[in-house]
């Protein structure tokens, strides 16, 4: 699954931790432990709702405070969503990475069966995270704006510092993951699998609070997708090949967008030069169509196909399909 957005997590060097790596969900954590690092949560989100930077600059770790723009930007820009809302917690992780962190990047939180993840466990992929204690924390919240989750995470640097926050949407057009994972299994039944995908691809989006978080669902929505995963999508960062009126276009991403009650999909492909606005623009309103006439399913589901034709230079010709005419 690609996710769409995200602030950054900057881990940085403490000094090496002693023991093993080790990785408690919240009602293993001892109730001190827990309280502390909820309460350090809390605060966060509430300096958050208030649009308090400073604050929340100022109890960051001290390479991410003279680093904080994206963390600034994602509160200003969620600020109305924090209005009036109340957080409720949803899960809690201590990680302890020994003295040496996990090479690949993985830490495992609760119990896993042979299958995957367990109910309320987790795992995490935070490749480069340097020796030390970390905590991560989940909110829901509700407010103006709909559902969203808020993470924070906090390194142990006496006491609970503030090294990473994200906020993200916990549904689309007025529903949730739960609600497009059901409409991504009906389009598989109907044999409509690019639909499928793309729900799937929603549902994963709006259920998982960071992007390097694993779950039981989430793991549970991989699954079915890569059985399903059109040939012609571009996912993981792996570019494909689309062939229409006699030219082969090298597609390099596909993303599901709401707006207004309804669903984009947006095409990116690659180009040698945009420089020519107005042909980049008619060649990508005509891969756009070729690739509707191809899955007309794409008509039950999308209002519009917008296609950006982008080249090295970072060129940008957008051209859009109407799919409601």
């Amino acid at each position: 699954m690609r996710p769409q957005v995200f602030l950054m997590l900057t881990a940085l060097a403490l000094a090496p931790a002693l023991g093993a790596q080790t990785c408690q969900v919240r009602e293993e954590m001892p109730a001190a432990e827990r309280s502390a690092l909820e309460s350090a949560a809390q605060q966060a989100f509430e300096q958050s709702s208030r649009g308090d930077i400073v604050a929340l600059q100022a109890g960051a770790i001290a390479s991410l405070r003279s680093n904080f723009n994206g963390i600034a930007t994602a509160v200003t820009d969620r600020r109305p969503a924090f209005t009036g809302a109340i957080a409720q917690v949803r899960s809690a992780f201590l990680l302890n990475t020994g003295a040496t962190p996990s090479v690949d990047g993985h830490y495992i939180c609760g119990a896993f069966s042979a299958s995957g993840p367990t109910a309320g466990s987790a795992e995490f992929n935070l490749p480069g995270l340097q020796a030390g204690r970390y905590g991560i924390v989940i909110h829901d919240f509700n407010g103006s704006q709909g559902n969203f989750a808020l993470t924070t995470i906090f390194q142990d640097a006496s006491g609970w510092k503030l090294a990473g926050l994200y906020v993200r949407a916990e549904t689309a057009n007025g529903h949730d993951g739960i609600w497009h994972l059901q409409r991504a299994r009906e389009f598989k039944s109907k044999g409509q699998l690019h639909n499928a995908w793309f729900y799937y691809v929603t549902a994963w989006e709006l259920l998982a609070p960071v992007t390097f978080i694993d779950t039981r669902l989430l793991s549970k929505i991989t699954q079915e997708s890569n059985a399903i995963q059109p040939k012609d999508v571009p996912a993981a960062g792996a570019a494909v090949t689309f062939n229409a009126g006699g030219k082969a276009y090298k597609l390099t991403e596909m993303t599901v967008f709401s707006t207004s009650g309804t669903y984009d999909l947006s095409i990116r492909y690659s180009v040698a030069s945009a420089a020519d606005l107005s042909a980049s623009q008619a060649e990508a309103r005509s891969l756009g169509a070729a690739y509707v006439a191809l899955h007309p399913e794409l008509k039950e589901t999308f209002a519009n196909i917008v296609v950006h034709a982008v080249d090295a230079a970072g060129g940008d010709a957008v051209g859009v399909v109407d799919l409601q005419q």
